[in-house]
């Protein structure tokens, strides 16, 4: 009978709300992998996986490139076994094997996973390879070609024993799975010297047995005593012939090998092993070869199997019109009962007419040697109705769609795995059945249900999906047992949007259903079920495909489940979108405080916002004085105290708050920190402490009552997100932004100030541990005698996902950029890599890294410093000093080349001031001749006549074929004397002057040939204006002077020289135009400024020198000290030459 809600309510005293989650990815790699099984406590994880995951291994090469004569990896991609140590925090390659090869492999990708002949849909498939990990120097093992593959070995499908008995502190855990490999999984190269593989090869039930010392508390985080998990011993469980012999790969196909014994389960103590195999194991039981269930004691030393079932197939006619399949057993925790699929008429209630049956599910009883009270559970009929095709697609649509009927889709899943509560008191399942005793109609979606063993009912688990494309597959399953192995929850997936008492919101509600975006999650309903609930949503999951799967994999509670799933980034970094393994925490909530949370920095303790600010670029220095006494300039804005908008992905961090976070104090040293050797490369457990970033779980280095040290994880994209700390049950929340970097420095101090933790490198054989400190010498001995340029590393935090060339280190006034960025194996510590200029700023220098306009501590918020000593004085004769050097010939010269004049007595003086003002101060007088010769171009004078050229060229001819500028010196300079002719800004009726040469100058230039070529008299104004603006790389429509351009002939026709002549320079003077070409502008002013020649005149053949300018000018966002662009123009020996005597 079907009964809603029909057991007691009285047990309904699970609090209703959201947990929050803390998630952790705990594989990595480019090929997929699959959570199989957790324990009961929590601890270990069963995974099938092509990746080479695993965090103890031995490479195939040593580090000289030699052979490893104990080489274990899966590095050749094969499908292994994995076992996963959340106490350890480490991965441990069980299986090691290699497929037989045909005579010549050759390397491409790996074989695609043996067909199951298993009629039941599976929540999840097996693993298929994706591409090969990143290679090292030396040769490895690459996935081959299925046409390479004489036959597959592969390792499926693993189960553990949940909670085996507890002796003297230890506990022997049994792992059964099925492999191919001969002799034993352990160890297999590939070779079939005697061909008896090529005979048989089939798949085996084997077992995997080891003893760990049992871990009460595994929220402490505690670093426990390494113990290696691969010296267990296997055991074949089967040993019989193959239903067919191997069939080799090919170009257009897969190989395949027979999976005749598979889909293994085993008891909680791993006595009890149950499978499915269309093998002969009892004497002529299974002589036809038809899929059946089997049950054995594997504690014995003799096995003795048991068969469940002995059906045969139907036939009609001699045709075969009715396959029988008994798959996917399920046990409960002491093996005395047995769940399972079936499409045979076991018990007399399968017929649905000449012995045809429905797949129906089954439960039995075992006593370790017989098998008794077979029963049918379900009584359905196959055949979905399905909704018309002119359904909305929408899950949550509504009304329900007009059925009809599809014969051709069982109404039962009955998924492979636990779906069986360790009592043997439930059974979770999906049908379509809107009852699954009464063998009467179907709905159009599958649902899950849970039925009652002693009670003989059934209750539908969550809403059922309204319309296409339905829902993911649910795999239901059972948690939060208690001291007698009764359940008090079920998970099961879904991606349906629905409310905690089981209901759809309607539309304009939608945002209260637990799940709006639809994304797959897993959720959580107490036992007995309801139909009202109530409903929780464990998982957080935000991206991915509504038919992602996802398989909870709870331990004996809520608080500790593994799933795997593909195509998501849940913060771990899986940025290839390959399915990983993910170990998902739901810590128990008792009280929400209200206490203030802080965030910093973690390497210099620089305050981060927890509110989302809105981030104020910080200003580049753009001085736009006239060369004339008034105003006075300053090198740069006095800047305001630096305030981090965020922090990065990777990041180290500091939370404080105003009340304790934690209940002891608790530390993770640096030796059991790492991103290669544990997985994750932290805890994200200490003493009861959590955090978590969007759901994501931060890796903890300290938790005490005062702070915590964690990593921000490394997989979040930039946004705004939600920051939970749970300790112990309270939860304290906030909000942070994440940014795509904000780096920080690490010092000696651990904040402001300080010494920056530098070494210099320069030297290859230098040991690792040996950091060779301040000062550093602007040249170096490589090691070889020779003295180089000096490499120094830095290391910081905050830069892990930036690209070396979007970094900037800055020495006093030095901008430097890295060669490479090297994050560390240590999380949360980045190493950036750069060399000494010869012109480095010396002394005790500050030393700043900034990204984009996110920076460490800047100069107003006592950055770290580094020594660098003075490079030694040249022997050689001091040379005749360049006429340039006095301050007062240096500023005529920018009169002269920047605004073709001589200068007027007053600005002379005021610029030259600028210089000498610095006496004898080296580092002052370079940067006041930068910021001195950098003020002409920013000038008034400048922009109003030569950047104006400039743009008007751009406007009226775009840029030089084949170049990435508009105009040639040679067309620069004469117009450029036109225009700024008797031009003095500052000086009594210079705008006037300036706005006669403007009109003179662009009505003759609309009248010369060249423009009357390119713009016939034919044009419309509006052809004309567009034309203007399309040359300038500008849409016509987005610029704000497009309209008044085009009115410019109202009152006269679109061939008026006049009006021709005013419409250009609307189009030259568009602030658009202006602020798109200004960083391309400056660097060609150096060439035609200092240079006085195009870029790609000699000595240059080409743009790159100009090319590599305007990329650095950019990279420091137009700040032209940063980027060192105009120092070393004015500094350049081609330069220099000019005035040499």
């Amino acid at each position: 009978m079907l009964v809603a809600g029909a057991l007691s309510s009285s047990a309904q005293s699970t609090t209703n709300f959201t947990p929050d989650p803390f998630v952790s990815q705990v594989t990595s790699s480019t090929r997929d992998s699959f959570a199989g099984d957790m324990t009961a406590n929590g601890r270990f994880v069963v995974i099938e996986s092509s990746g080479d995951i695993a965090t103890e291994k031995v490479a195939t090469f040593n580090a000289s490139g030699t052979p490893n004569p104990n080489a274990r990896n899966n590095e050749d991609g094969n499908r292994e076994l994995f076992l996963y140590d959340y106490a350890q925090r480490r991965i441990f390659q069980l299986t090691n094997t290699k497929s037989v090869l045909s005579p010549s492999p050759s390397p491409s990708v790996s074989p695609s996973p043996s067909p199951s002949p298993s009629p039941s849909p599976s929540p999840s498939v097996s693993p298929s390879p994706t591409v090969s990990p990143t290679p090292t120097p030396f040769p490895t093992p690459t996935p081959v070609a299925n046409s390479s593959v004489a036959i597959e070995i592969s390792n499926n499908r693993p189960v553990i024993s949940l909670e085996p008995q507890l002796v003297a502190g230890q506990r022997t855990y049994t792992i059964v799975f099925s492999s191919n490999a001969p002799i034993s999984p352990a160890s297999f190269d590939g070779t079939d010297p005697n061909g008896t593989l090529a005979k048989d090869g089939n798949q085996e039930i084997w077992t995997y047995q080891f003893t760990a010392p049992d871990t009460a508390d595994l929220s402490s985080g505690a670093e426990i005593p390494f113990q290696d998990l691969t010296t267990g011993t296997f055991r074949r469980i089967t040993d019989t012939p193959a239903s067919i012999a191997p069939i080799p790969g090919s170009a257009t196909g897969s190989p395949i090998v027979a999976d005749d014994n598979r889909d293994a389960t085993i008891s909680d103590d791993g006595k009890i092993v149950a499978f499915a195999s269309n093998r002969n194991l009892v004497g002529t039981g299974n002589t036809d070869g038809n899929p059946e269930i089997f049950l054995v004691n594997v504690s014995n030393p003799t096995l003795t199997f048991v068969q469940v079932t002995n059906t045969k197939d139907i036939f009609t006619n001699g045709f075969l019109t009715n396959p029988i399949f008994n798959e996917n057993p399920s046990l409960s925790g002491n093996g005395s009962v047995l769940a399972f699929v079936s499409n045979a008429n076991l018990t007399g209630a399968n017929d649905e007419g000449g012995g045809v049956g429905n797949a129906e599910i089954y439960v039995a009883n075992f006593n370790g040697t017989a098998v008794s009270g077979l029963r049918q559970v379900t009584k359905t009929k196959d055949g979905a109705a399905n909704p018309s095709p002119t359904v909305s697609p929408s899950p949550n649509a509504s009304p329900a769609p007009t059925p009809i009927p599809d014969i051709f889709t069982t109404a039962n899943i009955f998924s492979r795995g636990r779906r069986l509560s360790r009592d043997g008191s439930f059974i979770a399942f999906e049908s379509l059945a809107n009852d699954p005793k009464g063998n009467t109609t179907n709905g159009s979606f599958y649902v899950s249900f849970v039925y009652d063993v002693s009670h003989d009912s059934f209750a539908q688990l969550g809403p059922r999906a309204l319309a296409a494309p339905g829902d993911v597959l649910h795999v239901p399953t059972f948690t939060d047992y208690d001291a007698a192995l009764r359940p008090g929850s079920v998970v099961f997936s879904s991606a349906l949007n629905f409310k905690s008492d089981g209901t759809f919101p309607t539309a304009d509600q939608d945002n209260t259903g637990l799940n709006p975006i639809r994304a797959s999650q897993i959720f959580l309903a107490p036992l007995p079920v309801i139909s009202t609930g109530p409903f929780t949503r464990l998982t957080s999951i935000s991206t991915g495909s509504v038919f992602v799967g996802l398989r909870a994999l709870p331990s004996n509670s809520r608080k500790r489940m593994a799933f795997s799933i593909p195509a998501t980034e849940l913060g771990g970094g899986n940025s290839d979108g390959s399915s990983e393994v993910y170990y998902h925490l739901s810590p128990t909530i008792t009280t929400e405080s209200t206490a203030t949370l802080s965030l910093f920095t973690g390497a210099s303790q620089l305050a981060v916002p927890v509110a989302s600010p809105t981030p104020t670029p910080s200003g580049s220095p753009t001085p736009s004085p006239s060369p004339s006494p008034s105003p006075s300039p300053s090198v740069s804005p006095s800047p305001t105290p630096y305030v981090p908008t965020g922090l990065a992905p990777g990041e180290l961090a500091l939370a404080k708050a105003s009340v304790s976070l934690a209940p002891a104090s608790a530390t993770v040293l640096d030796t059991n920190a790492s991103e290669s050797k544990r997985a994750p490369a932290l805890p994200i457990e200490l003493n009861g402490v959590s955090v978590s970033i969007n759901g994501a779980a931060c890796g903890l280095f300290a938790v005490s009552s005062s702070q915590i040290k964690f990593v921000v994880p490394k997989g979040l994209g930039a946004g705004t997100y939600s920051i939970v700390i749970n300790n112990n049950g309270t939860v304290i929340r906030g909000v942070l932004v994440i940014v795509s970097a904000q780096p920080d420095i690490f010092t000696s101090t651990n904040g402001a100030g300080g010494r920056a933790k530098v070494c210099n490198v320069t030297n290859p054989n230098t040991p690792s541990t040996n950091c060779i400190g301040e000062p550093f010498n602007v040249t170096t001995d490589d090691g070889s005698g020779n003295q180089v340029a000096t490499i120094l590393r830095l290391f910081l935090t905050g830069v892990r996902a930036t690209l070396a060339s979007g970094i900037n280190v800055t020495i006093g006034t030095t901008a430097i950029v890295p060669i490479q960025n090297l994050p560390d194996d240590l999380p949360g510590t980045d190493k950036v890599d750069f060399t000494l200029p010869s012109t480095v700023d010396s002394g005790d220098q500050p030393i700043v890294v900034s990204v984009g306009l996110a920076s460490s501590r800047t100069t107003a918020t006592d950055p770290p410093h580094i020594t660098i000593n003075a490079p030694p004085p040249t022997p050689t004769p001091t040379p005749t000093p360049s006429p340039i050097s006095n301050p007062d010939a240096f500023v005529r010269q920018q009169y002269l080349d920047f605004l073709n004049r001589e200068p007027d007595a007053s600005g002379l003086a005021f610029w030259t001031n600028q210089i000498t003002a610095c006496g004898s101060d080296q580092q002052c007088i370079s940067a006041q001749r930068v910021n001195v010769s950098a003020a002409f171009f920013l000038s008034t004078e400048f922009q109003q006549t030569g950047y104006l050229v400039y743009r008007t060229y751009k406007a009226a001819y775009g840029n030089i074929a084949g170049s990435p500028i508009p105009i040639t010196f040679s067309e620069f300079l004469p117009d450029t004397q036109q225009i700024g002719q008797g031009v003095v800004v500052g000086q009594t009726g210079w705008e006037q002057v300036l706005e006669t040469n403007k009109q003179n100058f662009m009505t003759a230039f609309v009248q010369r040939a060249r423009f009357t070529s390119a713009f016939p008299m034919t044009l419309s104004a509006q052809q004309f204006v567009d034309a203007l603006y399309t040359n300038a790389n500008i849409t016509p429509n987005a610029a704000p002077n497009h309209a008044k351009a085009i009115t410019e002939f109202n009152s006269t026709t679109p061939s008026d020289p006049a009006a021709r002549a005013r419409a250009l320079r609307d189009v030259a003077e568009d602030a658009m135009l202006a602020q798109q070409e200004f960083n391309r502008a400056f660097v060609l002013m150096e060439y035609f400024g200092y240079l006085r020649r195009n870029p790609n005149d000699s000595p240059d053949s080409d743009f790159s020198g100009y090319n590599f300018w305007f990329t650095k000018l950019n990279q420091f966002n137009g700040d032209f000290v940063k980027a060192e662009m105009v120092k070393a123009f004015i500094t350049s020996s081609e330069y220099l030459n000019r005035f040499s005597q």
